[in-house]
This record gives structure tokens, sequence and C-alpha cells, in this order.
């Protein structure tokens, strides 16, 4: 007989509703509120070719207007309940999710299941999510931060692969997504089968799976769609220019391919990786180029480990009379993580530092909330979280040297600059 969670940091698997697997999870001690999320195959990796965009139109309109209620109906029902509704897009899954007190967590699931399963994609709604959506390209295509993330992410991964875009297509593409094209990539993607219903609530598991199968049922599709993941072909070392006169800073990128979440070594690379830019006062890039060399306004790094792979990035921001400087630090700081072993002093730092965050997100819902779904979405073991501390602990200097080896490659790293870039 399976006892129940008690400890936030542990998740429940609970039934399956026409393939749709429900978690539970206890709120943290003394919380009034409640979460609860719906994450499924619905990212913009699945866009059709020539259809780029709809993930994130779909995903945005979702939570605009849905069953009986219009968009001014469903945001008054929210607010008279004390309840917000957001949402998130991401190369291999679509979120939504739930927020409100945990006196009212039956009925604002209830109303997530409307959200999911009967948008209702009204024309109004299309419009201005249409105009919103193209402001983002503009800015993407624009701003030097947005604009050198694109390029890097292009270089690195070829054509149709679900990691090279950032889901806002073009104008092209977008000016086509009437009604028809969104509501075809609903029914095919917000599906019960590969999807999950997470929710944090002060209820039984018992209970969390009557009002799941209560109001999650009858999907327009139970089969999930299959994500294509092109032949990658490893980049060579290049380097990329693109020049945005009139802004006032030129933003560096650097990075590659890397591991999945579900690597073995990924431990080793989480902390690889926050040892050179992960911590934003503790890290090697903000100590050396910001701190030090003052070359540049930010320098960071990030390890995006997905369940079908993943990519590293290096950015920094620096002046335009500074760029040429930025990048061979940031090639040399990769280099020396690759290459030598980080001091057992420098390496507890930050793995002390990293436990420590643990019992920080134990102070809110909302954020306990976010380790269940990130459990829930890489079918990671229920006691993942309290078992994560160990195998940080667990990782030697040599172990974390060959992870950062294999997860930070900067032999075929392509490198990106944008900005009012100056002749040489």
């Amino acid at each position: 007989m399976t006892t129940e969670a008690t400890d936030p940091l542990r998740v429940e698997y609970g039934v399956e509703i026409e393939g749709l697997r429900v978690v539970r999870q206890v709120p943290p001690a003394g919380a009034a509120s409640f979460s609860a999320t719906y994450v499924g195959p619905a990212g913009w990796g699945f866009d059709p070719p020539g259809r780029e965009g709809v993930a994130r139109l779909a995903n945005q309109l979702v939570t605009s207007a849905a069953g009986r209620y219009d968009r001014v109906a469903l945001a008054r029902v929210l607010d008279r309940a004390g309840a917000t509704l957001s949402r998130q897009c991401a190369p291999e899954s679509g979120e939504v999710t739930i927020w409100g007190p945990a006196s009212e967590w039956p009925r604002l699931v209830s109303i997530l299941a409307d959200v999911v399963l009967r948008p209702r994609f009204d024309a109004s709604d299309i419009a201005r999510a249409r105009r919103q959506m193209r402001e983002r390209q503009l800015r993407e295509a624009t701003q030097p931060a947005s604009r050198a993330e694109r390029e890097l992410l292009r270089a690195v991964f070829p054509t149709g692969h679900p990691y090279r875009e950032s889901g806002l297509g073009s104008a092209t593409s977008l000016a086509r997504l009437g009604r028809e094209a969104i509501a075809r990539f609903h029914r095919g993607h917000y599906t019960s089968g590969d999807a999950a219903l997470i929710v944090t609530a002060p209820a039984s598991r018992a209970e969390v799976e009557r009002v799941a199968r209560r109001e999650f049922h009858g999907f327009p599709e139970s089969r999930a769609p299959r994500l294509v993941m092109p032949r990658r072909v490893s980049p060579r070392a290049t380097e990329r220019a693109v020049n945005l006169p009139g802004r006032s800073q030129v933003e560096v990128r650097m990075g590659g391919p890397s591991i999945a979440r579900s690597a073995p070594e990924y431990p080793a690379a989480f902390l690889a990786n926050e040892v050179l830019g992960g911590r934003p006062l503790l890290s090697r890039l903000f100590q050396r180029v910001r701190e030090k060399g003052g070359l540049a306004y930010h320098a960071s790094s990030s390890l995006e480990a997905m369940r079908f792979g993943g990519y590293w990035m290096v950015d920094a921001g620096t002046g335009a009379d500074r760029w040429r400087r930025v990048l061979p630090m940031l090639r040399e700081e990769v280099d020396r993580l690759r290459e030598q072993e980080v001091p057992s002093p420098e390496l507890e730092t930050i793995r002390r530092s990293v436990i420590g965050e643990i019992p920080l997100a134990l102070e809110s819902t909302s954020e306990a909330h976010e380790l269940a779904v990130d459990v829930a979405y890489h079918r990671l073991p229920e006691d993942y979280w309290i078992r994560w501390p160990e195998r940080l602990r667990a990782v030697r200097p040599r172990e974390l040297r060959e992870a950062a080896a294999k997860s930070l490659d900067r032999r075929a790293a392509v490198a990106v600059y944008a900005g009012p870039i100056s002749p040489r």
C-alpha cells in the first residue's frame, strides 16, 4: 500500500485519463494558494512548414476565451476568484497554468479544462494576437540580444530542427494563420497522449484524480504527435556578425548543441554551467568579464537540457568599442572548464549555493509547482528533488570536467555578434 506524499519535493504519479497522466503534489506548509498545469506536445517544434508561429499563437489564444467565456467574461470570472491564467510555449511543449486560492481549486481546475479543451479562437482575439506576434518578430530582428540568439541557433541546428527557431515565424507565415489553421493545430497537439496534468493542492491523490477525471475528458485527439528530429551535422566553429546601426551595445553569443535532461552526466553538466556562468555573483564569467575586466554589462551562461536534446550558450553585452576583447575571454573560460579540474573549494561554494536554493522554492506554491511540472514533463522519479542534493554532492572535480567536455563542446561552437559593429 502506497503512503501519500506529504513533502512538496515529492510528487505522486496517479491514474491516466485517456492517456493524460495525473500528477499530484502537496503545497508548501501554510500555503493558501494552489496551482495546476496542463503540459503537452504543443511546442513550436511541431509547427507545420509554411505555418510557422502557429504553436505560439495557439498557446497565447487558449487563455483568451474558452467555453462559455469570451475574453471579458473569462477575465472577470478569474478576477472574482482571485485567480490568474498563464501560458508558456517551448520547442517541445506547450503549457497552460492556473493559480488561485486553495479553497477554489476544483472550480479553477474546471476553468483550466475549459481553456485546454474548448478554446474559442474568436476573430477579435486572433487579430490582436497576430499583431502582438508581429511586434515580437520585429523586435527579434532589430534588438541585439534576441537577434544574436536567433542567429546562433540557426547556425547550430539544421533547417526543420525543433530547436532552430524561436517559434515566432515570419510575416508571411503569420499572415496564413487564420482560425482554421489554429484550431487544426489545437486539435492535433493539445492531446491527452504524452501530456500531463499537474495539480498542487491541499487534497488527496484520490480527490485530485476524481476532479481530473470529471473535467479532463473528451480530448479532440488522444494520440500524441511525433516530434521530428532531423539528423544534426556538427557545425564548424564559425563567427557571424550582424550589424545593427543605432543600437547602444553589442550582444555576444557563443554556443552549440548539448545533452538531453535524461543524460546520466546531467548533474555534473548542470554544476559545470553554474561554475561557468549560471551563478550571477559567483560564476567565472561574471567575476572575470564583468567584475575584473569591466568589459561587459552582463556575462552569463545557460544549459538548455530538454527531453530530446539541448544546447549551451554563453552571453555577454558590451560596448561597441569593446566587443572584440570579450569573445576571447569567453572562449578561454569555456576551455578552462573543459580542460582543467575546478578546485574543490570553488566547486563546494557553487554546490552549496545551488543546494541552498531548494528550500527557497518551497516558500510559495507557484515556485514549488514549477518543480513538480519539471518532474512530470521529463518523467523523472517521484523523489527526484529529494535526491537532487545527494546527486550534486556526489559530483567530483574530475566528473565535472568530463561532463563539461561533453556538454560544452567549444570545438564546434558558433559565435555571433549583434549590434553597432564598427569596421576593423
